[in-house]
């Protein structure tokens, strides 16, 4: 081994040292890189499959219920007012209404309510009830009057009612003590007059 010109033993030449540390490091990472690899593989695999059982529970079909009303007779117009002379029978499109009248629109609908729990109240709809300019609720009424072979409705239908032929009666009734000019040369319009049979949940 010489010596350089100052008589010093020369330096240790580090540089192939640093190669093959290079070279272990990046075969270090491929192994530990191949060995997640296969953890990867083995899991996304679902190797380990543990142990399982189904059984088919008997529970049959469950059914669903049913609640409507079925149209059985067209409604009919006629003059109810307690007082006064009537018309008979009501055109409804030519009738023009007078404090003091009361008009009565009957039809009958079928219920059809099947359901163990099933629970329903029959109301009128007010929101589909359109008031013309200057009239109002004060001075005409709509009030639903509905029977179940004559007696009144009860307040809850239930399946016992399914089958039950109901007679819905909606009264039109024009305040006897409206004055002055109020509700004349108006209308109120009850070509879209709905009855609501809804259900209902309540204790007993």
């Amino acid at each position: 081994m010489g010596t350089d010109p100052l008589g010093s033993p020369p330096r240790p030449v580090r540089c192939g040292h640093r190669r093959k540390r290079n070279r272990m490091n990046k075969a270090t990472k491929g192994s530990l890189a191949a060995g997640a690899a296969v953890v990867l593989l083995l899991g996304g695999a679902g190797s380990y499959a543990l142990w399982s059982d189904t059984e088919t529970l008997p529970l049959g079909p469950i059914s669903t219920g049913v609640l409507k009303l079925e149209p059985v007779a067209a409604g009919v117009w006629t003059d109810v007012s307690p007082i006064g002379p009537k018309t008979d029978p009501v055109t409804i499109g030519s009738f023009n209404l007078v404090p003091g009248d009361v008009l009565s629109y009957d039809a009958t609908y079928r219920v059809d309510a099947e359901g163990n729990n099933l629970q329903a109240t029959l109301v009128p709809d007010a929101a589909s009830i359109t008031y013309g300019t200057g009239i109002s609720a004060t001075e005409v009424t709509v009030a639903l009057a509905t029977t179940i072979g004559g007696q009144p409705i009860p307040n809850v239908l239930t399946s016992a009612n399914n089958g039950n032929i109901l007679t819905v009666k909606v009264l039109v009734t024009f305040n006897a003590g409206t004055e002055l000019l109020v509700g004349q040369d108006t209308s109120v319009n009850l070509a879209n007059f709905r009855v609501v049979l809804q259900q209902t949940r309540t204790n007993p």
